[in-house]
């Protein structure tokens, strides 16, 4: 069963009151529940906000799995076969454009329920309105109602659980290639790599424009040795002032790359920059 695109478009443009969703799936978190055999798996994709056209078939997918019909027999007589029938309540809540509930309507037997969608963000101009989503956690919740009376008493089933998962709607990010104070240092002594990170804001004034990365926000050096294929981080350090600067120190003990990165958070994209090469003398 497939969810209506109006589900997501109504919630969104009910609290954001100028536009859709715009997204495409990074990742996903799924959470699984069992209960009297009745297992239920909600699975919630990442998105990524950004400007255009994006769509995301399985945004939210809840499948559920039941026990098989079985004949209802008691002292001899076969009152028939019964299967486990199910319905579900899904509500998105937590970020301004996670907002918005579905029915799933009663089935018999295992089965799935998704919501996908097809939008589009733009920006705003002097005639037109343009449409954005803010970032941050989408949290799921299905709430799962199963059943199955049965003259056998053997076979009823008769629960009600909820099962939770959390995708995040972020941001892209921009992180500039490290400058060096030096291209070479001797052994033990120290480099300072600098630069600077921005991201693609979306808001009612600034619709996906890119913009500093907020004071405080950590910054990871990662560390290639020459002839290696593996980074490895050897310092974190915090944007600092309004223009998304970052500075760090770092000990040279061997010749090799290094790059900065701008690790995920509910509201941002991983991004690492472009490296650079320091040599030791």
């Amino acid at each position: 069963m497939r969810a209506p695109v109006r589900f997501l478009a109504a919630a969104v443009a009910a609290t954001l009151s100028l536009g859709l969703l715009s997204t495409t799936a990074q990742a996903n978190d799924s959470t699984t529940v069992k209960r009297q055999g009745v297992t239920a798996k909600l699975t919630v994709h990442d998105v990524k906000n950004k400007l255009g056209t994006m769509s995301d078939k399985h945004w939210v997918t809840l499948t559920v799995k039941t026990p098989a019909a079985a004949h209802d027999v008691v002292d001899g007589y076969d009152y028939g076969v019964k299967a486990v029938s199910w319905y579900a309540l899904i509500t998105v809540t937590g970020a301004k454009s996670c907002n918005g509930s579905a029915a799933v309507p009663t089935k018999e037997g295992s089965g799935s329920y998704t919501i996908p969608f097809k939008v589009k963000s733009k920006r705003s101009t002097s005639t037109t309105i343009g449409t954005y989503v803010t970032s941050g956690a989408c949290k799921v919740s299905a709430k799962v109602s199963a059943y199955r009376y049965a003259s056998n008493p053997a076979l009823d089933v008769d629960t009600d659980f909820t099962v939770k998962a959390t995708g995040y709607i972020r941001s892209a990010v921009k992180v500039t290639t490290p400058h060096r104070s030096a291209t070479s240092v001797k052994k033990n002594h120290t480099v300072t790599l600098s630069g600077s990170a921005t991201y693609q804001k979306a808001s009612p004034t600034v619709s996906y424009k890119y913009k500093p990365l907020a004071k405080g926000t950590k910054v990871t050096i990662q560390f290639r040795a020459k002839g290696s294929k593996t980074w490895k981080s050897v310092k974190t350090v915090k944007v600092t002032g309004s223009k998304g600067h970052w500075s760090a120190k770092v000990k040279v003990t061997k010749t090799g790359s290094y790059r900065a990165v701008v690790k995920a958070t509910s509201k941002l994209q991983t991004k690492a920059s472009s490296s650079v090469v320091v040599k030791k003398k």
